[in-house]
């Protein structure tokens, strides 16, 4: 009997290496989304430092030329803040599309590596039944031959 050979091997190998490059993208887009997570944690201690810093001027004397700085500074601080958490979003929603992609793609290798073990298995019983059919031809020869010398 020949070997055994999956007619949609290559279809399972594409597969494989577009659920990888996929897996690798998702990969790439998360590591993106946790550095921005990170820039705005950053930025938010950093808004929190700076009223905290305000409330401490308050009580003072003569600190308020840095008061009014830092009371300037909060805007941009709360428009950077705003600003990465639109870039949080977009990169969360490319996540979820490469999840997406992901998903299919292993949905779609899944589904050929069964079709490929449904195949073996096939083959494998034919092969199983080659070789019964073999062995009792061998045994019925014997049996004959034994028989014929008796």
């Amino acid at each position: 009997m020949k070997a055994f050979h999956f007619r949609l091997q290559t279809k399972l190998d594409i597969c494989q290496r577009q659920e990888q490059v996929v897996r690798e993208e998702m990969q790439r887009r998360i590591l993106n989304r946790n550095q921005v997570l990170q820039e705005l944690k950053g930025l938010q201690n950093r808004f929190q430092s700076v009223e905290e810093l305000i409330r401490e001027l308050n009580g003072r004397r003569g600190q308020f030329p840095r008061i009014v700085i830092n009371r300037q500074y909060l805007p941009v601080l709360k428009q950077e803040i705003k600003t990465t958490e639109d870039n949080l979003a977009a990169a969360e929603q490319k996540v979820e599309e490469a999840r997406l992609v992901l998903m299919e793609r292993m949905r779609e290798t899944r589904t050929l590596e069964k079709l490929k073990d449904k195949a073996w298995r096939r083959y494998w019983h034919e092969l199983l039944l080659e070789e019964q059919k073999h062995i009792d031809e061998v045994a019925g020869a014997a049996h004959h031959r034994k028989s014929l010398n008796g």
